[in-house]
C-alpha cells in the first residue's frame, strides 16, 4: 500500500494526535489562568500582659497588740488597660486583711476604682492598681503603701492606706513618697 493510499483513507488518524495536543494544551493554559495567588493574611497576636500574683503575709507587735497581715494582689482579666503602644495588660485587685490579737480587724479587696477620685482623668484610664506594702503601725493605726502606676514605668501615684484601731480606713496622698519621687527624678534628669 502507498503512503497517498494510507493517508486518503486515514486523515482522521493523522489528525487525532494533533487535536489531542492541542486540546491538552489549551486546557493547561486555561488551568494555569484560574490559579490564584493568595496573599498571606497578617495575624495580629494580642497578649495580655499581667503582673505576677503576690501573695504576703506578716505580723508585728505594737504596745501590747499583735497585728498580723496579709496581702493578696491577683490580675484580673476583666479590667483591661491599654497603652499607647496598643499593648495591654490587665489591672489588679490587691486584697489586705489584718487581724488584730487574733480578730479580724479588717479586711477589704481594692480596685483601682476606690482610688478615682485621687487621680486625673487621663492617669485613671491608662494606669493599674500596681503594689501595696506594709508600712508601720503607730498609736493604733495600721498604715499601708499602695500605688497606681502606668503599667511597666516608674511612673506612679502613691497613696496611703491608714486602718484606724475600729477597722475604719481612709486613703490619702502619700506626699512623703511623692517628693521622694520627684527629687529622684530631678538627680536623674541633671
Amino acid at each position: 500500500m502507498k503512503i497517498g493510499n494510507v493517508m486518503k483513507k486515514c486523515p482522521i488518524l493523522l489528525l487525532l494526535p494533533l487535536l489531542a495536543f492541542c486540546g491538552c494544551r489549551q486546557k493547561s493554559t486555561e488551568t494555569v489562568e484560574k490559579v490564584q495567588v493568595r496573599k498571606p493574611v497578617k495575624q495580629h497576636i494580642s497578649i495580655l500582659h499581667s503582673l505576677p500574683e503576690l501573695h504576703v503575709q506578716d505580723s508585728c507587735v505594737s504596745g501590747r497588740n499583735l497585728y498580723v497581715w496579709m496581702i493578696d494582689r491577683v490580675a484580673d482579666s476583666l479590667d483591661i488597660v491599654t497603652d499607647e503602644l496598643g499593648d495591654r495588660f490587665a489591672d489588679n485587685t490587691i486584697k489586705i486583711s489584718v487581724r488584730k490579737n487574733g480578730s479580724s480587724l479588717f479586711a477589704r479587696t481594692f480596685r483601682k476604682a476606690d482610688f478615682r477620685h485621687l487621680l486625673d482623668k487621663d492617669f485613671v484610664v491608662q494606669s493599674i492598681l500596681d503594689g501595696c506594702r506594709f508600712v508601720q503601725v503607730n498609736e493604733g493605726i495600721v498604715t499601708f503603701s499602695m500605688a497606681v502606676s502606668y503599667p511597666e514605668s516608674d511612673m506612679s501615684r502613691p497613696f496611703k492606706l491608714n486602718i484606724g484601731s475600729d477597722g475604719s480606713y481612709m486613703i490619702v496622698q502619700d506626699d512623703d513618697m511623692e517628693e521622694e519621687y520627684e527629687a529622684d527624678s530631678a538627680s536623674a534628669i541633671s
